[in-house]
């Protein structure tokens, strides 16, 4: 008795390692995709429906009805395969049979409920111009985003491009609303991010905050002071960023700024230009910011900025305590304020020298039309000077309207 069951055990074993060597085989030559490997590897293993998909594939461009016959017999062999489905149903509407194709298509999304057999039958109604199909199938397609989400966005904004994408898709992922905006930030629509920087405000995500400071940045650069302020006192009302809202209809603007710097561009911050010899730290005690200057920074530049929203036809004063040591008057450091244009609104500027602490008083007019100033501390080397070689301390700033000032020559566009 145990020969015989020896006998069929190995026969057995034989068995097995033959039909592995025969698919191992199958495989090799599937993995050539060529359509005559893959027709060795089909007469090897006629029951792998994925190789009649493969060859489908490959006759397509060259013999689409073998393509469609290779498809229907993958079908036949594992109907739930929806890649086969839509494949099909992609041969024969090119064929000229959409009726057809819809039907494998919608065949598709019932046995497979991911997102490829809904993101085909998106595009499938796009190209067929049925718009309330096509909305709905984006929109269940949505539901199943995952990866790159720029197509779906993308094909979407064929049809209507209106910043409002996030609602009408019910986008709840938070990671796929960042998307929504990043993706129209790359489109230049700034005029349509309201609504995403909204639900992102809302989402209350850290991670999020890049990108909202940026979208602002990206506000500022073109001149809409009114939704960057928005974007900005949102994030400042949910605590997000270490600054309080602005109220450019307000008295004050700041008060009791302490001059809290950022590396990179962020909205309505101070920020601080990397510039060689120049370097910036805090001082805590009081608080504030100091900038040191090697002597070997350039002759002109701007080591710190800040733009600020104000109210147009008013007239503003900007003080800000300091002490400087090393830094004679008449060095060329001091502060200057203008338009986004570039037309200078300030007084003759003050030069900043004060080894006992001083506090500079900058008195300007924002013109009509005008909803937003940058202010610089700027420096250009005086005639007979050099460069400096010390630092200044930046202790407290306020910005307030004050009664209107008398009337003074427009200030000269700076290039």
């Amino acid at each position: 008795m145990r020969p015989l069951v020896l006998t069929v055990a190995l026969a057995a074993f034989a068995l097995a390692s033959a039909w592995s060597v025969r698919v191992g085989i199958a495989d090799y030559w599937a993995r050539q995709a060529t359509v005559t490997a893959t027709d060795k590897a089909l007469a090897l293993a006629p029951w792998r429906s994925d190789y009649y998909v493969q060859l489908a594939v490959l006759l397509s461009d060259d013999n689409p009805k073998e393509s469609s016959q290779a498809l229907r017999r993958a079908i036949a062999l594992n109907p739930s395969d929806s890649l086969s489905w839509i494949e099909l149903g992609l041969n024969v509407e090119e064929a000229g049979d959409p009726a057809s194709a819809e039907q494998y298509f919608l065949h598709a999304a019932e046995v497979d409920h991911e997102y490829l057999p809904k993101w085909t039958l998106a595009n499938y109604y796009l190209r067929r111009n049925d718009e309330s199909k096509f909305w709905f199938w984006a929109k269940e397609a949505a539901q199943m985003l995952y990866g790159d989400s720029l197509p779906l966005f993308r094909m979407c904004g064929k049809v209507s491009e209106d910043g409002k994408l996030i609602d009408r898709l019910d986008i709840r992922k938070p990671a796929v609303q960042a998307d929504y905006l990043s993706y129209l930030l790359n489109q230049k629509r700034l005029d349509l991010i309201g609504p995403a920087t909204q639900h992102l405000l809302a989402q209350g995500r850290d991670d999020d905050v890049p990108l909202l400071l940026a979208a602002c940045d990206r506000l500022i650069e073109a001149k809409m002071p009114g939704d960057a302020l928005t974007l900005w006192n949102g994030l400042a009302k949910a605590r997000k960023i270490p600054y309080s809202p602005i109220d450019p209809d307000g008295e004050t603007i700041l008060s009791h700024d302490s001059f809290v710097p950022t590396a990179v561009s962020e909205g309505f911050a101070w920020r601080l230009p990397p510039l060689a010899g120049i370097s910036a730290s805090r001082e805590e005690n009081p608080p504030g910011l100091r900038l040191v200057f090697s002597g070997d920074e350039p002759e002109a530049c701007t080591p710190l900025v800040r733009f600020l929203p104000v109210r147009e036809n008013s007239a503003y004063e900007l003080t800000v305590s300091y002490r400087t040591a090393g830094i004679d008057a008449g060095s060329g450091l001091a502060w200057s304020v203008r338009t986004l244009d570039g037309l200078a609104l300030a007084t003759e500027p003050q030069s900043l020298s004060a080894e006992n602490g001083g506090q500079a008083r900058i008195r300007f007019t924002a013109p009509a039309g005008c909803h937003m100033v940058r202010i610089d501390l700027a420096y250009q080397r005086a005639l007979g000077t050099t460069r400096i070689d010390g630092s200044i301390v930046l202790q407290e700033a306020g910005l307030r309207r004050v009664a209107q000032l008398p009337d003074k020559t427009p200030g000269r566009v700076m290039k």
